[in-house]
């Protein structure tokens, strides 16, 4: 039987996922690679610790497969999106990478802001510190002497290509999260260049989603046990990966991926772009298509935050099982989830999160319950932003690390009062790219064929939102956006600067 190995880089670990020809799970190798967070909002992570993991990770595959008597047909990548490294003539990186949460452009992009409507008319994205353009201009203007040295600036999923292929490549899911991609085009944009000072030829080549980029090199077969030449597939960005493993190819389903950060995630035949730039416009891992994003850029994030500040060693079972015992609404407490700035539909890189209506009887589990609340919150304004622009939305499928708590999944349909839909498997993001390096070797006919035989709906978990519920959400809907509105007051932030 043949195979694919999945590698998902995602922004708190890496993980190898080994399927068989019907997209059933053989084996699995994870390993936690956690960025670091510093106080002025940068966050940065060691390429290099990639490098090893990811040899190891498919050294563990290679010996799983010849266990099972599995021929690994193809090597399919999917990442995070929107982080910078910035590697030299022989692929050394010359600093850490700047992750996709990274905030030391926040000045640039309110200095560039004039230029939005520009930038989101070709690209389906505001000027925005998440992107990758404002850390390669950064990178110009002030690491100058690195700037020299440079010979590409890349992201994780390219770094990962070119460890695997030799190849600098990237497909264009990842080239239209820069802020450099014309969207309609489908090409780097001169004009978008010379905007963010970015030389064309640092930025890589580009290639559709779903394409073999290369073969496996000598040095990585041998550190691996893979064969030489085994064909490498650039799958697409992890959420437009997510989208397709939970079959996102009409406008009536919508996605919420919850990860480090949460994506809602419509689908589109053709490039959509808001009036208000509130949502986010993006290349879908489905060859020719598009998807829509409203991102919460921290919400895992938060809740390991939770665990960590106020449970110690704890389990997140001990979290959500208090997150239960508390009451819908929290005792009105609120959360909101802007802990790293906010995504849409504020696109506010100086919001702060924040927790409202403390008083002394404030549990933890009534913390850890706003949390979960306070994202899904979120989510259905995002939510909300996909239907105005795709149509409406009858169900929304869900997956992440958050997913797997049925009471989030509960909370989530409650807020977004429409019928939530969990997959068996739950590793949406590697399933989109199985099916993605399936079709690519010719192992299945098309990405629904695949994405049919391998997602079985038929052992799907249902949730249905409870009608008596609906007016506390829409009422803390309310209340959160009353409260960021109050915050975002300039004598406010004055203070706080």
């Amino acid at each position: 039987m043949k195979g694919i190995v999945t590698v998902d880089v995602g922004t708190t670990s890496m993980r190898a996922i080994l399927y068989d020809g019907g997209g059933r799970i053989v084996h699995i190798y994870q390993r936690d690679n956690a960025p670091e967070y510093f106080d002025d909002g940068r966050v940065e992570q060691a390429p290099q610790a990639w490098a090893g993991i990811l040899a190891d990770s498919l050294a563990a595959c290679a010996v799983a497969a010849r266990d099972d008597g599995i021929a690994v047909a193809g090597i399919a990548v999917t990442a995070q999106r929107s982080s910078v490294i910035p590697v030299d003539a022989d692929g050394v990186p010359l600093h850490p990478a700047i992750m996709w949460q990274d905030r030391r452009t926040a000045e640039l992009a309110r200095a560039m802001q004039d230029n939005d409507a520009l930038v989101y008319g070709k690209t389906g994205l505001k000027i925005s510190p998440v992107f990758s353009a404002l850390k390669m201009l950064w990178f110009r203007r002030e690491r100058p002497e690195l700037w020299q040295r440079t010979h590409k600036m890349i992201g994780i999923q390219d770094w990962v290509l070119y460890l695997l292929s030799g190849r600098y490549v990237t497909d264009h899911t990842f080239g239209s999260r820069t802020n450099l991609f014309d969207l309609k085009a489908r090409q780097w944009d001169d004009a978008l260049l010379d905007l963010f000072s970015v030389e064309r030829r640092m930025l890589c080549d580009l290639v559709a989603p779903g394409a073999i980029v290369g073969g496996l090199t000598p040095a990585m077969a041998s550190a691996t046990g893979l064969p030489a030449g085994l064909p490498v597939v650039s799958a697409g960005g992890d959420q437009q990966c997510a989208a397709l493993g939970l079959g996102l190819f009409s406008p009536h389903r919508a996605v919420s991926n919850t990860g480090t950060g949460s994506y809602m995630i419509g689908h589109a035949d053709h490039p959509v772009f808001d009036e208000a730039m509130r949502l986010a416009c993006n290349a879908s891992a489905v060859p020719g298509a598009y998807i829509v994003e409203a991102a919460v850029l921290t919400s895992g994030a938060i809740y390991r935050w939770c665990r960590d500040a106020f449970y110690g060693d704890a389990s997140f079972d001990a979290l959500n099982a208090e997150a239960a015992a508390a009451p819908a609404g929290a005792n009105g407490l609120l959360l909101l989830p802007h802990f790293k700035g906010s995504g849409a539909p504020y696109w506010d890189p100086q919001a702060r999160g924040a927790f409202y209506n403390l008083t002394l009887s404030t549990t933890r589990g009534e913390m850890a319950r706003a949390i979960l609340e306070g994202i899904a919150v979120e989510m259905k304004g995002g939510l909300s932003l996909v239907e105005r622009l795709c149509g409406c939305v009858d169900s929304v499928s869900v997956s992440g690390g958050l997913a797997r708590s049925d009471l989030f999944n509960q909370i989530q349909s409650d807020v977004f009062d429409r019928p939530v839909e969990r997959f068996a498997n739950n590793e949406a993001t590697s399933l989109g790219a199985w099916i993605a390096g399936a079709v690519a070797v010719g192992l299945e006919s098309s990405y629904p064929a695949a994405f049919a035989r391998a997602a079985r709906p038929e052992a799907s978990r249902q949730y249905r939102p409870d009608a008596s519920q609906r007016a506390l959400y829409e009422r803390q809907c309310r209340r959160s956006e009353a409260l960021y509105q109050a915050l975002a007051s300039p004598v406010l932030r004055e203070l706080f600067e």
